[in-house]
């Protein structure tokens, strides 16, 4: 049960997603016309899933929302901006309602109460100004009644009821079979009769429901796959026959059933279906002890043929798959508590499945061995070299082949990886909206690149930060209402969360329309809290950066959101600690644009060893924009020491790899006749050239985290194992551009332009 109710709870995911998705392109006015249909399956999927596990207050909270997307469906209700405004909401506590379900924190019940409130006068059913709380207690009493406790799975034996008096009054005979592919998909013919009965407890009646088995066959012929039961419900008239219908909307391709309506005290008209109701009215039990003893009869008949199928089950398997053995069919992949019974079809079907759920644990153990396959590769190479045997064709022609195969596999296997950073995204539209509620702010989060794939290890780590970064800009990039007006912008500020693929690395933007960075107050807030001192000369950019200092925070008081200079500091050191960084630009009265580059994997990636002061580095190859020999005569000094070089008319910085890692100490300035540079450039667009020893060539590395295994070092991203088992430090691009544009910040008062002309 514990495995099938966390089942349960991916679908919940996939189906929040899928109503987060929905609702927004419906407020985004591009909605397409299955949209709403989708929206309101994803909430009717939820309910019938936790009624079938018995979780009351998941049933109490999505049958009232349900009923309102109903109304949206049908029509009867537009899908103004204060109807989406409250499903958005109902949308958050339905999520936190899955969360409560699963073990985490119990949801607020006032808050629950509100929401219900809202939905219930978004479907006329109560005027705005009516008491919410009477409100709730009548979803609670629906509740109780749709689902009293939670079901077994296990044979049980309906209660019939009493016997029905003769009256006058009108009645609808409801009856309905189930298909074989109704038990197939998962579905339970319980649940529809529970749905039934609650439908005349709401009307203060009571449903008489019997179970029909005249269909039911032998013992010995009984085919476990096969439905032989069918049922008849007796309902007051003042159940709607629309009510009815909605109670089979989710099983109406997988059984029959019809609705007639007859005085109780007559027999139902007949139909194709019921017609062996009929029949078995006619030896109704005269008594109330007859019919419980009948009842606990059916009870244990029930029980011996749940048992007798299970093992009758079991002899079907067999025989199968000795068939399927003789016919060259493999049976490996069945599984030993699931009887099958396979049909050429079914086998084709099989062949033709389009995904399957595999524990994330054994995707991580199969990409770790991926792993340690590419060093193994890399070590037998790297011993061919040094014994000398290089030179045989055949081997080296094997070892190639070797080669590629390890990196298809490793492609495959990080395709498995990849996923679409959607889910993450998704989430972060309840941030803002929780964020607008709390600043009294209209905010619109506007998503781009939902599609973009990445390595999930990094999507389970982004949700923090950009919870972070989002608040931040609602509450302090974002503009009050007035504000804004009076700055000719529209009353509702817009943030961009966009993601892309760029220069082998993913780059999230989050973009805003607000004031943007206020210089001035950033400074003056640095100062008075004795971060910078007063006297401190800093660039835009040092003073953006001044935003993730640990304690800093301009809010003028502490609130939910912010004030305690936690936050921006936290979101810098999580985006570092996954081989990441941060670039602010900022356009006063415009908005601003935070810029996080990321590394797609955290496993492996391409590199190009080189050395400095005999040791082996590796720098990732998507950074490299070209390797080139320097003269004298492109290098250029400045007035404080340090060099640049002009290549095709554009000055970078030039940065002796050695020395700026401390490997040597800082020397004289002497000849760069002959050196070798490689030009490395960011995301962004910012270039250095690193003078290194040697180009030693290209491999595939696997990534081994530094901080986790040793400590942070300046330029140095992670580590890797090489194929002769020596470690080697993969550069942190970034860092040392950003070191080698540091030493050159006046270079626009210089006029650099002019000194290499």
């Amino acid at each position: 049960m514990d495995e099938i109710l966390e089942i349960f709870f991916q679908e919940c995911d996939e189906q929040l997603q899928e109503l987060e998705a929905g609702l927004s392109a419906i407020a985004a006015d591009r909605a397409e016309p299955d949209t709403v249909n989708a929206v309101f399956r994803a909430v009717h999927s939820i309910k019938g899933g936790a009624a079938s596990f018995g979780l009351q207050n998941l049933v109490r909270f999505s049958h009232v929302y349900e009923n309102s997307l109903d109304g949206v469906r049908s029509d009867r209700i537009s899908p103004t901006r204060e109807v989406i405004a409250a499903f958005l909401k109902s949308m958050d506590v339905l999520s936190d309602l899955v969360v409560e379900a699963r073990g985490g924190e119990t949801v607020d019940a006032q808050r629950v109460n509100e929401a219900l409130h809202e939905l219930k006068v978004v479907n006329g059913e109560i005027s705005a100004d009516s008491a919410g709380d009477q409100d709730h207690a009548t979803v609670d009493t629906v509740a109780d009644q749709f689902c009293p406790v939670p079901f077994e799975f296990e044979p049980v034996a309906f209660d019939f009821g009493d016997p029905i008096e003769a009256t006058t009054a009108k009645t609808q005979i409801v009856t309905f079979h189930p298909h074989d592919a109704m038990y197939g998909c998962g579905d339970d013919a319980r649940n529809i009769l529970v749905a039934l009965s609650t439908l005349a407890q709401e009307k203060g009646e009571t449903a008489q429901i019997e179970c029909v088995t005249e269909k039911l066959p032998a013992l010995e012929e009984l085919a476990p796959e096969t439905s032989y039961l069918s049922w008849r419900v007796t309902l007051p008239e003042s159940v709607g026959e629309a009510e009815i219908r909605e109670a089979f909307d989710w099983v109406v391709d997988s059984c029959d059933f019809t609705i007639t309506q007859s005085d109780a005290s007559e027999t139902p008209p007949s139909s194709d279906a019921a017609e062996a109701v009929s029949a078995d009215t006619a030896s109704t039990p005269s008594s109330i002890e007859d019919v419980h003893a009948g009842q606990a009869i059916a009870s244990n008949q029930a029980r011996e043929i749940a048992s007798r199928a299970t093992s009758l089950a079991a002899d079907v398997r067999a025989s199968t798959e000795r068939a399927l053995e003789e016919l060259g069919v493999p049976t490996s992949a069945f599984k030993e508590d699931e009887p099958t019974v396979l049909t050429g079809a079914t086998v084709a079907r099989k062949a033709e499945a389009a995904s399957i759920r595999v524990d994330l644990s054994r995707v991580d153990d199969l990409m770790d061995l991926v792993g340690e396959l590419v060093i193994a590769q890399a070590a037998v190479q790297s011993l061919c070299q040094k014994t000398g045997v290089s030179g045989h064709h055949d081997l080296m022609q094997s070892i190639e082949g070797m080669q590629t195969l390890t990196r298809d596999i490793q492609d495959a296997v990080m395709s498995v990886r990849a996923q679409p950073v959607r889910s993450v995204f998704q989430r972060m539209q309840r941030v803002v909206r929780e964020a607008s509620s709390m600043t009294q702010k209209a905010v619109t989060l506007v998503l781009e690149g939902e599609d973009t794939e990445v390595d999930r290890t990094l999507i389970e780590k982004l949700a923090a930060p950009l919870t972070h970064m989002l608040r931040n800009a609602v509450d302090h990039g974002i503009e009050k209402t007035e504000a804004r007006l009076a700055a000719g912008k529209p009353a509702e500020g817009c943030i961009t969360l966009s993601a892309e693929h760029r220069s082998g690395r993913i780059l999230i933007t989050i973009k805003d329309d607000g004031a943007g960075v206020n210089h001035k107050r950033v400074f003056e807030t640095a100062v008075k809290r004795g971060i910078i001192a007063p006297d401190a000369v800093l660039s835009e950019d040092e003073i953006n950066n001044l935003i993730f200092t640990a304690g800093f925070s301009t809010a003028s008081e502490v609130s939910d959101l912010s004030g305690r200079g936690v936050g921006m500091d936290v979101v810098k050191q999580a985006i570092m600690s996954l081989g990441g960084r941060i670039v602010i630009s900022s356009v006063p009265g415009r908005g601003s644009t935070f810029s996080l580059s990321l590394p797609l994997t955290l496993a492996i990636l391409d590199g190009m060893l080189i050395s400095a002061e005999e040791t082996t580095m590796v720098i990732p190859i998507s950074a490299v924009s070209e390797a080139i020999i320097v003269s004298d005569g492109d290098v250029y000094a400045l007035p404080d020491g340090t060099n640049i070089i002009s290549k095709r008319g554009e000055c970078i910085p030039l940065l002796p790899l050695a020395s700026t890692l401390k490997l040597v100490p800082p020397r004289p300035k002497g000849s760069l006749e002959g050196a070798v540079v490689l030009v490395v450039e960011n995301e962004s667009g910012s270039r250095a050239a690193l003078i290194v020893d040697e180009i030693l060539g290209q491999t595939q590395v696997v990534i081994k985290s530094m901080e986790k295994n040793y400590r942070h070092i300046f330029g140095v991203s992670a580590a890797t194992i090489l194929g002769d088992g020596s470690v080697a430090l993969i550069l942190d691009v970034s860092a040392l551009i950003a070191a080698a544009l540091s030493q050159t910040e006046n270079k626009a008062a210089l006029g650099l332009s002019e000194l290499v002309s």
